[in-house]
């Protein structure tokens, strides 16, 4: 498998994953605060999943897609692959947000930040598993 190409994969699916959930996350607090809600997407954290989902690319590739999984499909792989890396890239991420600011943020903040790392790494795990199957 060429290295750019899930490189691209990657970064890719970390725009989407990150987007993806910032609508399921609006409609979800619309419903929630009954219309009142207002939330924003910043850019850089469009960029850091962005960033992100290419790493996740170059860490698929050099695992080599997870070969040691046979007999498998290739979705049990994404789905493996995106829980392997789910915890050690959200929980210092939460426990950062959590330990410094000021007054501690709200658990719900907390977990809406360890669902949108959940869904970058579950988009970029299953698109790159897609990728590989295709490719061999």
């Amino acid at each position: 498998m060429e290295l750019t190409y899930l490189l691209l994969m990657g970064a890719l699916s970390g725009l989407v994953g990150v987007l993806a959930h910032s609508v399921v996350y609006s409609v979800f607090e619309l419903i929630r605060t009954r219309g009142a809600a207002g939330g924003t997407l910043l850019l850089t954290d469009a960029f850091l999943h962005l960033i992100c989902g290419a790493g996740l690319g170059l860490l698929f590739w050099l695992s080599w897609g997870l070969a040691g999984l046979v007999e498998v499909p290739w979705w049990v792989r994404g789905v493996t692959f995106a829980v392997l890396c789910w915890l050690p890239i959200s929980l210092p991420a939460v426990l950062n947000a959590g330990f410094t600011a000021q007054r501690g943020l709200p658990a719900g903040t907390l977990a809406a930040m360890a669902s949108r790392w959940a869904t970058t790494c579950l988009i970029a795990g299953l698109t790159c598993a897609w990728s590989w199957e295709r490719s061999v």
